[in-house]
């Protein structure tokens, strides 16, 4: 016995179940793909009864793209329900990807000041440091020379400071001028100021006590990153150290240029963290971009966390949830009910008589396992098990549409 499934072969091993349905294995054309012969298997076995046409056939040829048609086996074996919905109004929102850091204003990247050689490095990634502590120490001639520099401006300004002594006692007594007294002082004031220059480029270079350069912390934080290690050569501008704070946290995200227009600093939302499912922590815009990037028309935006969920480190992956005043008429459904077609979220509606169309619209998660739908119009039939399993007739007649023009 053959089944009338064009492009179908069947073998002898044929029988009926219990219920009458007739079972026949097929024998699918390869370029259905390995899904497609699970899924036109299955629907040979429920729907190639007698008095009934192919499935396949009907999926393929006889139905409009985007379109699949199933016989009442059919949608029983799949066990696909249905339900009319009823829209009501719900709050505009969107997803945005974003990156958790420390606050611009609290990171720091301390780099060399002098060209030589790293000889201690005091920190590691993690530590807490205070303002003005040595994170680095390099050996550099430029500190030797320096620390030489002072030490002979300083037995000038000893030498100076007795001239000057004595100039003034001979003034006194009338045995020198007033201006040989001037250009002793002069000379002096000269002295003083080699002094304080040969002071101020020790302290620019943070000589330590073992005459190395020392980079210091600007402020008190966190060390992010170190990038030397003991012996290795540094240049000027070179860095050392990154640092930032823990206590305060931003996630910066860009948010699309017609969210973005809805937004004002202080604004409240919501964040979740992949690090941490379920976690939810507020936060609240504090800076927002003036420029739109032409690349992807977004905005750039930072919000500041209200309080940081323990294990949230600056470089954690983070989604920020943003709600507007808008609001759009739309469907609470569970997300099975909304599957995936190349870029577009789309759902099935039911047209009757075992006809199913796909339909584009705009979902975004809502709680755990329900998302929020707009797209649809009142009492729209849709699809809300076996949402899966008609996605998967359709990709998989298209398949075979192609293998057969091919």
């Amino acid at each position: 016995m053959r089944c009338g499934c064009p492009d179908a072969r069947t073998d002898d091993s044929e029988r009926t179940r219990p219920d009458g349905v007739h079972l026949t294995r097929l024998r699918v054309p390869w370029r259905a793909g390995a899904y497609g012969l699970g899924l036109l298997a299955l629907v040979g076995v429920s729907g190639c009864g007698p008095g009934e046409p192919p499935a396949e056939a009907r999926a393929s040829a006889a139905a409009p793209e985007g379109v699949v048609e199933l016989s009442p086996s059919q949608v029983a074996a799949a066990a696909i329900a249905t339900a009319p919905v009823s829209l009501t109004p719900i709050q505009a929102s969107t997803n945005v990807p974003g990156t958790v850091a420390s606050p611009d204003t609290a990171r720091a990247s301390v780099g060399s000041v002098v060209e030589g050689r790293v000889v201690r490095v005091r920190v590691l990634p993690g530590d807490p440091v205070t303002e003005g502590q040595v994170l680095v120490e390099i050996h550099s001639h430029e500190v030797s020379d320096a620390q030489r520099d002072l030490t002979t401006a300083q037995a000038r300004m000893a030498y100076e400071d007795n001239a000057v002594g004595r100039a003034r006692r001979l003034y006194e007594a009338g045995a020198i001028s007033m201006e040989e007294l001037e250009r002793r002082e002069a000379d002096h004031q000269g002295a003083r100021a080699e002094v304080l220059r040969a002071q101020e480029m020790l302290e620019h270079l943070h000589a330590t006590p073992t005459g190395d350069s020392g980079a210091e912390a600007p402020r008190a934080g966190t060390v992010f990153q170190v990038h030397v290690s003991p012996g290795q050569a540094v240049l000027p501008g070179d860095p050392l150290v990154e640092l930032g704070s823990t206590a305060v946290l931003w996630v910066t995200a860009f948010v699309p240029e017609t969210t973005a227009a809805s937004l004002a600093p202080g604004d409240q939302v919501e964040v979740r963290f992949r690090s941490r499912p379920g976690e939810v922590a507020q936060a609240r815009l504090v800076r927002m971009g003036e420029w739109v990037d032409p690349t992807n028309r977004s905005v750039e935006a930072r919000f500041e966390l209200e309080r940081v969920p323990a294990g949230i480190r600056p470089g954690s992956f983070a989604t920020v949830d943003l709600s507007t005043e808008l609001e759009q008429l739309g469907v609470e459904l569970p997300e099975e009910a909304v599957v995936r077609f190349g870029e577009e979220n789309a759902v099935f509606v039911a047209e009757g008589s075992g006809r199913f169309r796909r339909l584009a619209v705009e979902s975004r998660p809502i709680r755990e396992g329900r998302v929020a739908v707009t797209g649809l119009e009142e009492g729209t039939e849709v699809v809300l098990e076996g949402a899966y399993f008609l996605k998967a007739a359709l990709e998989a007649s298209t398949a075979a549409e192609a293998g057969g023009e091919g």
